[in-house]
């Protein structure tokens, strides 16, 4: 499951979070962006163990900002409330559940 996000809650549901968290910076106009949300969906699905969010960029554009979000399809990956990785762009169901099974437990 995806949990839609804001600005609001990004610290809590992000930030203090003490688990893995992939957090999908989109905007509904970008059609790469609607292209990888049913693969984040799919994928979430197969990773209980870790937390999947995403944030329309053009109605929460604060953490896009402070997190230099310049490109999208942004997913950006957090540990323990630390940025560790980074997928700009679309991703194959495949290339994204590697990137997954890197920090699922």
């Amino acid at each position: 499951m995806v949990n839609e996000i804001t600005d609001a809650d990004f610290k809590t549901e992000v930030l203090d979070e003490k688990k893995v968290v992939f957090v999908d910076f989109w905007a509904p106009w970008c059609g790469p962006c609607r292209m990888m949300a049913p693969v984040v969906e799919k994928v979430s699905e197969k990773y209980p163990s870790v937390k999947f969010c995403k944030i329309d960029t053009q109605e929460n554009m604060i953490k896009a900002s402070e997190l230099s979000v310049t490109g999208i399809p942004c997913i950006i990956v957090f540990k323990d409330g630390k940025e560790v990785d980074r997928l700009v762009g679309f991703r194959s169901e495949d290339d994204f559940e590697k990137s997954v099974k890197k920090y699922a437990k």
